[in-house]
């Protein structure tokens, strides 16, 4: 591996901390804060009934995904667009997030109205559970279809149908910063060029996806079992619409920490390999 071999990716999380701040604060605010804070504060200072409790702040949570949805949907959609993943053989070929945050929608979107409907607290306790179960499914089941060299049954972003897959935070990462960070297919290319020739990228991306993928699996099953051994049902409702962040920014931060090692050992890799 050579300085030349090493392609640059365009882009800088320190430079664009502002535009994830932006991007994520909506959906973080709407999806873990007021479902909790606004659940109990009208509980338990108003005389509202619980219908009418839900109904107010997972619809606006509604509204907000629906949003980044739409959003995201047209960029892939529209004439030309430079979002769509390589290679790209029609507008109607959205990537793989976009069809799983389809899929995602309607699943939660339907657990959601029945708990409502029903006023059943349990019920509304599972929507952010069900959405990390989905993904960490991925997560490990990509790596088993990597070593068994199994080929991409159907397109997979950028990943054509019989091609040889990759991790699922490969794709994921290709897609949400191509379309939710604004780089493109640039990024796409960029991101392909470098897993193909970092083979310490490639062994950071298998690793993240067990981790992700079994740490993720093991806090659903602890979710699930917590929510209904609790006669009673708020608890539940607590823990179904809070765990599920502090998984995620305790995963955040130790990811972080890896992918600045992995970074170390790239350029220690290019480092010997160069030409002195």
């Amino acid at each position: 591996m050579s300085t030349q071999t090493l392609p640059s990716l365009p882009v800088n999380l320190r430079e664009n901390k502002i535009f994830i701040v932006l991007h994520w604060a909506p959906i973080i605010f709407t999806a873990g804060i007021l479902p909790l804070a606004g659940y109990f504060a009208l509980r338990y200072g108003t005389t509202l009934k619980t219908i009418y409790i839900l109904t107010i702040w997972l619809a606006l949570m509604g509204v907000v995904s629906v949003a980044s949805l739409a959003r995201r949907s047209w960029l892939l959609y529209r004439q030309r667009s430079t979002f769509r993943p390589l290679n790209s053989r029609s507008r109607w070929e959205f990537d793989y997030f976009n069809w799983n945050f389809l899929v995602g929608f309607i699943i939660l979107t339907v657990l959601i109205s029945v708990g409502i409907s029903s006023e059943n607290l349990r019920v509304v306790s599972f929507p952010l559970s069900v959405l990390m179960l989905m993904v960490c499914s991925h997560m490990v089941l990509f790596p088993v279809l990597l070593s068994m060299r199994v080929t991409a049954p159907i397109v997979v972003s950028s990943i054509r149908r019989g091609q040889q897959l990759r991790p699922a935070t490969y794709v994921i990462t290709e897609d949400v910063v191509a379309v939710d960070g604004g780089k493109g297919q640039t990024f796409r290319q960029a991101w392909n060029d470098r897993y193909e020739v970092s083979s310490a990228l490639r062994a950071h991306l298998a690793r993240m996806d067990l981790i992700w993928g079994t740490s993720g699996l093991a806090v659903v099953a602890i979710i699930w079992a917590l929510i209904f051994s609790f006669t009673n049902p708020e608890i539940g409702y607590a823990i179904g619409w809070s765990v599920p962040w502090i998984w995620a920014g305790i995963m955040a931060l130790v990811i972080a920490r890896m992918s600045q090692n992995m970074l170390r050992k790239e350029q220690s890799m290019v480092s010997v390999s160069a030409p002195q």
